[in-house]
């Protein structure tokens, strides 16, 4: 061949190339800023179906097509609606996206380098590119049984049940709930007025309970101070700890008392403090034997103060300031300025079934291309163990007697090893203080060969009395169900 030629040949191959290249780049890349000045990328968005969100085999977000005449081809439809609403948000026209809808973004309309073969491929031929499908851990029955097991207690709350094992979310209900439906529409006025009705709410329906908000934990947080004790060396489950039922921290004239005066004895086994939920114990504890470092370590060991994604981003729980000792006895009873979201509650009970390590919780089963290819599979991801073997031990012992004969019997399955914490938190947004109690669950259950099956939390918002003890009963329904396979 020429030379000349051939060094043309080769030039403009290089050319090609770089050609290539610089389209590849900016449709996977730089797509973002390009789309910003470009009025047309809404109208392509809506030419072609997103892809489906589903909680194992059923739809919780779709594109249906448009009536005749419509600006654009496909709308988003929520089917399952209030349900799901805290997990998939909404894909709006006018707000952009939230939730699910936001976080799998380039999943659901095709742009993800997950597709990148397939993208190339249609850049070339002028085929035009579907979105791809994300499959939810979440079992669909069972997050249903948990909305309609919050919505009848009357109370405002969330409630999570994960696998201990995997960290595999099964269930994350909000209560109350809403339809992103209409929020959705591409009509701007019925998104708008549906956008004006969710924000006008007082309910607040749009915030995910389970997640973006915390609270304070009561006696469940009670859960990581025996940790701290055990863990750190003084004393077991049958370790005699200080009772009593008045108790006053250093430098205060505030007395901490039980709820019923349940404690009178001068002292007792650490189980039997924690069945009785002896508040005057575990302040006593974390002022007399414990210090600020042996609970903040325990408390992040287990999650606090860092965010989990799962891939929805959950509010970091906190224990606020517990440097003076008047406020680590406040804040062990799970008040003072403790604050957990119900993710991690359910991630401390299941860290405990699961002999002390701490797995990722996650809500990824699995992603597919539009022709449900999988492409993905969610992944398990060990955060690293919060206890030893050992002390996990010695909390599911402590845990275990709650339901068996302390204050969570209403989580009772029978057949089954269940353990749990009930919490009753004093709140208040009034100087007065009279808003009704917080009541809280968390727990786990062992399946019939001894192996750690499910861990869940429940959390009433202001329920009042008894609220804890409707939380334990909740709690096991939702983990019955789990072990029954229905």
């Amino acid at each position: 061949m020429n030379p000349a030629l051939r060094r043309s040949g080769v030039i403009a191959l290089i050319l090609l190339g770089a050609l290539l290249l610089r389209i590849t780049w900016v449709q996977f890349f730089d797509h973002a800023e390009y789309d910003q000045a470009n009025g047309r990328t809404i109208l392509a968005e809506y030419e072609t179906p997103r892809g489906l969100i589903l909680a194992g085999d059923v739809v919780i977000a779709q594109s249906l097509e448009s009536d005749p005449g419509s600006t654009y081809d496909y709308y988003r439809d929520y089917p399952e609606g209030d349900y799901f609403g805290n997990i998939t948000g909404f894909k709006s026209i006018q707000r952009g996206a939230s939730a699910m809808e936001s976080a799998q973004n380039d999943v659901l309309n095709g742009s993800s380098s997950l597709f990148f073969l397939d993208e190339l491929g249609n850049t070339l031929t002028g085929k035009e590119t579907l979105g791809g499908n994300v499959s939810l851990t979440l079992d669909a029955e069972l997050q249903k049984a948990a909305y309609e097991a919050l919505d009848a207690t009357g109370s405002h709350g969330g409630a999570v049940v994960l696998e201990p094992q995997t960290g595999r979310i099964l269930a994350q209900a909000s209560y109350p709930g809403w339809n992103p439906t209409s929020v959705s529409s591409n009509d701007p006025d019925t998104a708008n007025a549906a956008w004006a009705e969710l924000i006008d709410d007082p309910s607040n329906p749009g915030s995910d309970r389970t997640r973006s908000e915390w609270y304070p934990p009561g006696s469940t947080f009670k859960t990581i101070v025996a940790a701290a004790f055990i863990e750190g060396g003084h004393g077991d489950a049958d370790t005699m700890v200080p009772a009593g039922n008045g108790y006053t921290a250093p430098d205060t004239d505030h007395e901490i008392t039980n709820s019923s005066d349940q404690c009178p004895q001068s002292e007792m086994t650490l189980k039997e403090a924690f069945k009785l939920s002896c508040n005057t114990t575990f302040a006593r504890l974390c002022v007399e034997t414990l210090s600020e470092e042996d609970i903040l370590e325990t408390a992040a060991a287990f999650g606090f103060e860092e965010e989990f994604t799962t891939p929805l981003d959950s509010l970091a729980s906190t224990t606020g300031e517990i440097s003076e000792k008047a406020f680590r006895a406040q804040a062990c009873i799970g008040q003072q300025e403790v604050r957990e979201t119900v993710l991690q509650n359910a991630v401390i009970a299941a860290a405990v079934a699961n002999g002390g390590e701490v797995m990722a919780p996650q809500m990824i089963a699995e992603i597919t291309d539009s022709e449900g290819t999988t492409v993905k599979r969610g992944g398990e991801d060990s955060l690293g163990d919060a206890v030893s073997g050992s002390t996990a031990e010695e909390l599911r012992e402590i845990m275990e007697a709650v339901v068996e004969d302390g204050t969570g019997t209403n989580a009772r399955i029978s057949g089954y090893t269940v353990g749990g914490k009930t919490g009753t938190a004093e709140h208040s947004t009034e100087a007065n203080g009279s808003e009704p109690d917080h009541g809280w669950f968390h727990g786990w259950a062992l399946d019939e060969d001894g192996e750690p099956a499910v861990a869940v939390a429940v959390f009433l918002d202001s329920y009042g009395s008894g609220g804890s003890a409707k939380a334990a009963e909740i709690s096991g329904d939702l983990m019955e169900q789990v072990l029954s396979g229905e």
